[in-house]
């Protein structure tokens, strides 16, 4: 790295080797995690072996403070595995950027076992009403990805009434622990079964102030901890595509080299042939164009604080692009692999097309995020979450 903030190549590669020395551990618990539609205890137990959690808390709480680079290699070696391993390990370790929005003294006191898990929801169709000492939060809210293992669950909530300031966003996060929020069994999906993205609710819960967090505008000045900046919360999804359709290619390389179908040889058909070719230039693409958008980002907020539009235009891009073309790679891959996708105790490329496209149903993956880009190129508003 040619900053001080961030990994160094070693600890990246430490980083790495740990995820791969699980792996086939997660590989094997796939079809559990995917029946229990969350991680059994035994691969959260995995995970924190091995500090997952922790990828982004601060050097000062004992994390590995990880730059966005490795973040995403790091998640793509466990989606390789799993993608809803994945996928709860890149919601899970949001607590590092929680931590650095708190009070010193609040984080450590959360965060004292720096590995446990956090989850979240992105927007607020929760209440805050205030109250001596802090706000009563009521509501419910989706897609609290790894709810079953989490510690500390983040609810944004519009600011009631006369509790909204005069200027900024009338909203404000506020964060429980999990024994205070009802878990709704709500995740029943084709896909992604196993984030265990439920809904929480709650009415009338007290949350001191100290465990509340004001929003901050979308491009601040964050020298010093680059970490800080909001636009960090979602490169790290590219991990769990990129790992995806990585091991979807492996696997229809390896059965090209076996199989016999009807036509002879998959080895031998041209159409398979053609398929592999253009996946793997399709998949190299997608990679390089992930890590080199996010690594532009991370230098610049090193160096100056602050992301520019282009930067952030550039990975908000790199995101989508990324996730559309990784869903077109595995509907190709399984295509050409014939009747062998079908079976789940034969193939994975059944179950990772069917987390592809749940994937990319999320607000910030999907393709309506060109257009927010282009908004923005033409010097518009994004008219988009997240930006």
């Amino acid at each position: 790295m040619s900053t001080s903030f961030g990994a160094t190549l070693e600890e990246r590669e430490a980083l790495l080797e740990a995820a791969r020395s699980i792996a086939p551990q997660i590989r094997e618990a796939s079809d559990e995690i995917e029946a229990a539609r969350q991680l059994p205890g035994h691969v959260v137990d995995l995970l924190r072996s091995i500090g997952a959690f922790r990828l982004l808390q601060p050097r000062w709480l004992g994390g590995h403070d990880a730059d966005p680079v490795t973040q995403i290699l790091f998640i793509a070696e466990l989606a390789r595995a799993d993608a809803s391993t994945a996928w709860c390990v890149m919601i899970g370790c949001d607590g590092g950027l929680l931590s650095r929005e708190l009070e010193p003294d609040v984080a450590r006191e959360m965060y004292a076992d720096v590995d446990v898990a956090t989850c979240g929801a992105g927007f607020p169709p929760g209440t805050a009403r205030r109250v001596e000492g802090g706000y009563l939060a009521t509501g419910r809210w989706p897609y609290m990805s790894g709810i079953t293992h989490a510690e500390w669950v983040q609810m944004n909530c519009r600011l009631s009434g006369g509790d909204a300031p005069s200027t900024g966003p009338p909203f404000i996060r506020l964060v429980a622990h999990r024994d205070e929020v009802n878990i709704l069994d709500t995740w029943k999906t084709g896909g992604m079964c196993g984030t265990a993205s439920h809904d929480v609710e709650v009415s009338d819960l007290f949350i001191p102030d100290e465990r509340s967090v004001a929003p901050r505008p979308p491009n601040p000045s964050v020298a010093g901890d680059p970490l800080r900046h909001p636009a960090w919360l979602l490169p790290k999804h590219l991990g769990v595509a990129l790992g995806l359709v990585e091991a979807a290619h492996d696997e229809v390389m390896e059965l090209a080299r076996k199989r016999v179908a009807f036509r002879g040889a998959l080895r031998d058909d041209p159409l398979t042939q053609a398929t592999l070719g253009e996946t793997a230039a399709q998949i190299a693409a997608c990679r390089a164009y992930a890590l080199s958008a996010s690594d532009t980002a991370w230098r610049e907020v090193c160096a100056t604080g602050e992301m520019s539009d282009p930067n952030r235009v550039n990975l908000r891009l790199a995101i989508t692009h990324v996730h559309q073309e990784c869903q077109d790679v595995v509907e190709r891959l399984y295509a050409v692999s014939g009747s062998t996708a079908l079976y789940s105790d034969r193939s994975t490329l059944d179950r990772r097309l069917r987390d592809i496209h749940a994937m990319n149903q999320h607000v910030v993956l999907g393709a309506s995020n060109y257009a927010a880009a282009a908004r923005v190129l033409l010097g518009d508003e994004p008219r988009a979450p997240f930006w």
